[in-house]
């Protein structure tokens, strides 16, 4: 029995490590191919049911990294929650930097929160902290 539990547990390991997506890093040669529109459904932290649909346009190929996000029919609650208007919402942010971890992050100007993204094999991985509140999203490159 023990013998069994053993095997399916390194089963499950190997299954679980060729899974993940490998985090690669983004350095100054990758920023040409990042920029675009890309597109994906966004996640509100604690409101684990409320997601939206969103854009980021990474806007020029070079750091500073200018960016536009909008985001579409965000629901009330979370609305009310980082006092922001329901519907859709549009930010921009011209100071993005690639980080020593190899991500591009962006600071609110306001010292509010921030938004940061790692590539993904033909993906990119956003997340955010703003007023509190901590989200993600995975975003496709708009062909």
């Amino acid at each position: 029995m023990k013998k069994v539990i053993c095997l399916i547990a390194i089963a499950l390991m190997v299954v679980s490590v060729a899974l993940a997506a490998p985090k690669m890093k983004i350095t100054a040669k990758d920023l040409p191919g990042l920029k675009g529109t890309w597109e994906g459904i966004v996640s509100f932290g604690e409101f684990e049911a409320a997601t939206s649909p969103m854009k980021l346009e990474i806007l020029n190929d070079a750091a500073p990294l200018k960016a536009k996000g909008t985001i579409t029919n965000i629901p009330q609650q979370v609305a009310n929650q980082f006092s922001v208007p329901s519907g859709q919402n549009v930010f921009e942010n011209d100071g993005g930097v690639i980080t020593s971890q190899g991500t591009i992050f962006w600071a609110s100007p306001q010292g509010t929160g921030f938004f940061e993204i790692s590539k993904g094999e033909n993906k990119i991985h956003f997340w955010y902290f703003f007023k509190g509140i901590k989200g993600d999203a995975t975003l496709k490159k708009k062909k």
